[in-house]
């Protein structure tokens, strides 16, 4: 299935696209596309939406089409989900 990841800020930033197509299989757990997002785009994404474990940041927000994803993200399944939103926190001065 067809996910549409979009990005804001730095994400978008890193990876020179506000959102990208990713097709995953049925039954996908939001912490395998993170992994394979990861992989795609290399350490400094990886550095800004995962720990030192591989978990996501708590500072992350994960919206899933259009609404604030509730709960632990490693029981998120994304059977349904046509977009995910990956919003790291917003820094500056």
């Amino acid at each position: 299935m067809e996910i549409t990841v979009q990005y804001t800020g730095q994400l978008a930033g890193l990876t020179g696209e506000t959102d990208e197509s990713i097709d995953v299989d049925s039954g996908t757990a939001l912490p395998a596309l993170i992994t394979q997002l990861c992989t795609r785009h290399g350490g400094k994404y990886a550095d800004l939406l995962v720990n030192a474990e591989g978990n996501l940041r708590p500072s992350t927000l994960v919206i899933l089409d259009g609404e604030q994803a509730a709960g632990s993200p490693s029981d998120i399944v994304l059977d349904g989900v046509k977009t995910v939103m990956l919003m790291t926190p917003i820094a500056g001065g």
